[in-house]
């Protein structure tokens, strides 16, 4: 469940060739892992957090990297077949979170998941900088899905009654 390392990202990014299969599978190969180990993640804290609030939110960022697993999945195959179309994704929506267990666990899952996302969102943004058309706009899509995360994960740092005592100990 590792995330992919920067040096691995930085590489992937700088082969990003718009016109190039290969390069764009590249990067795709990395999404597909992003997407794969955060949906891991987000099943291990669901697990942790049953029966609350907290929970219901991670069983929705499951469902929304399942969703990005298999719309990249779609795009790579698309691409080796030679015909890309514009993938289409849904919307779900957000459960409402009125109050997180304030302990250290929550915390630092919720601090790491939401530096995950935002390293997710540089990689789809970057990513769709450097391709075009129906792929860009792909890029761009996730980059969108994952700036919506780290919103919600600001928004549930600050429903923590004592997020501050924590953060800094």
């Amino acid at each position: 469940m590792d995330f992919v390392k920067a040096k691995e990202v930085l590489s992937a990014l700088q082969k990003l060739d718009p016109d190039s299969k290969e390069t764009i599978i590249g990067a795709l190969d990395i999404a597909e892992h992003v997407e794969s180990a955060s949906k891991e993640f987000y099943e291990k804290e669901a697990a942790k957090t049953r029966g609350t609030e907290l929970e219901a939110f991670f069983v929705f960022l499951v469902k929304e990297e399942t969703m990005h697993l298999n719309k990249i999945l779609e795009l790579k195959s698309m691409l080796k077949s030679g015909k890309v179309n514009k993938i289409s994704f849904d919307h779900n929506a957000a459960p409402h979170i009125h109050e997180i267990p304030a302990g250290q666990q929550e915390m630092s899952a919720i601090l790491y998941s939401l530096w995950r996302e935002k390293k997710a969102v540089e990689f789809y943004a970057e990513a769709a900088e450097k391709t075009k058309g129906a792929v860009k706009k792909f890029f761009s899509e996730l980059a969108e899905f994952e700036r919506g995360h780290v919103a919600l994960f600001e928004e549930y740092v600050e429903l923590m009654q004592n997020a501050g005592e924590l953060i800094m100990g």
